[in-house]
């Protein structure tokens, strides 16, 4: 469990590191972006920059963190199971599909972010780090739903770091077999 969490979480500070910086530069040239186009174009006009609410921007950060642990560790769980790139490949569309179908109730939220179809995908796991916060960008939602959002993807989190971590411990031993379902399941129980 510790070793599977401690290579999620510090490719994730090197990831999260990279968005510090662009978020850096973001914030610098929107505070300077007039005296920059004024230096560069003397007497054009200065166009509004949109503002975004702070609280918009710490939900991004708590669903984009949140949701990246999630897929790595989904991911750290699937690369533990198989011995090569191909078959690392054909594990991986499961997962694709997850992230693909998040996208599409995303577009169902911007169209109508309080349908009851948006409030429940909102609170699954695999979906909810993109469609919570489209809801939250669209029309935030009560913070108790966010709330509970958040709690169930944390939860999953701490269960799926635990089961990457039993299938990690095995699956590393098992090197030039492929396993089987029934196998996996009984690594996690092990």
């Amino acid at each position: 469990f510790q070793l599977m969490a401690g290579k999620v979480l510090g490719i994730g500070a090197v990831g999260l590191t990279q968005y510090i910086i662009w978020a850096t530069v973001a914030g610098l040239l929107t505070v300077y972006a007039g005296s920059l186009i004024n230096m560069f174009s003397p007497g054009a006009e200065t166009t509004a920059i949109p503002t975004i609410p702070i609280s918009v921007l710490v939900y991004f950060v708590i669903f984009f963190v949140l949701g990246y642990i999630l897929f790595a560790t989904l991911y750290a769980a699937l690369g533990a199971m198989v011995n090569s790139d191909q078959d690392a490949q054909q594990l991986q569309f499961p997962v694709i599909i997850l992230i693909i179908l998040a996208f599409f109730f995303a577009f169902h939220i911007i169209r109508n972010p309080t349908s009851g179809l948006s409030q429940i995908v909102s609170m699954i796991p695999f979906f909810s780090p993109i469609t919570m916060f489209t809801r939250i960008s669209v029309q935030a939602p009560p913070f108790s739903e966010i709330l509970l959002s958040i709690v169930i993807l944390i939860a999953t989190i701490i269960f799926l770091i635990w089961m990457a971590g039993k299938i990690f411990r095995v699956g590393i031993l098992m090197y030039g077999k492929r396993p089987t379902v029934p196998e996996i399941f009984r690594w996690i129980r092990s």
